[in-house]
């Protein structure tokens, strides 16, 4: 599935029109989210341990685009993800993207910076801007402004 997301991600930005892109996108994220749901409520979070390194990365990546309207899924899931990470089953990078998946979705400021607006390719607002690389780099992210290169090279080759 999170192979699907990514091409469908690549080819969303290459269809004409904004609304067609985020409608195309929305049904895709929507359907791979449902998916997401029934593992998650037949088998927990699909941790490293359980899935695999690879699978796991692909749980969390789906969960990150979760359409809106699956608020209470997400944040379900990013209680287990917490969980998960305080018993050692996920990295401590899980629980930083859980954290700000969270805080974002309710309107509050994020903690690492991993939320991006997709329009600005800025990171949503975040709390003690001043220490976000600490904390980056405490869980083990890279620097922030390398993530957001990435970003913006992304752009660049999809668009």
């Amino acid at each position: 599935m999170a192979a699907e997301d990514d091409r469908l991600m690549r080819e969303v930005h290459a269809l004409p029109g904004a609304a067609h892109r985020r409608q195309h996108l929305y049904g895709a994220c929507a359907l791979h989210t449902a998916e997401l749901r029934h593992l998650v409520n037949y088998h927990g979070w699909p941790t490293a341990v359980l899935v695999g390194g690879e699978a796991s990365v692909a749980a969390l990546k789906i969960l990150l685009h979760a359409p809106e309207s699956d608020r209470a899924f997400v944040l379900s899931c990013c209680g287990l993800i917490q969980a998960a990470v305080a018993e050692g089953a996920c990295d401590t990078a899980y629980g930083a993207y859980a954290h700000d998946l969270s805080a974002v979705r309710q309107g509050r400021r994020q903690r690492y910076g991993t939320q991006v607006d997709p329009r600005l390719l800025r990171p949503y607002p975040i709390e003690d801007p001043e220490g976000v690389e600490a904390r980056r780099s405490a869980v083990g992210l890279p620097p922030l402004s390398g993530e957001l290169a990435a970003h913006q090279r992304r752009r660049l080759l999809i668009s």
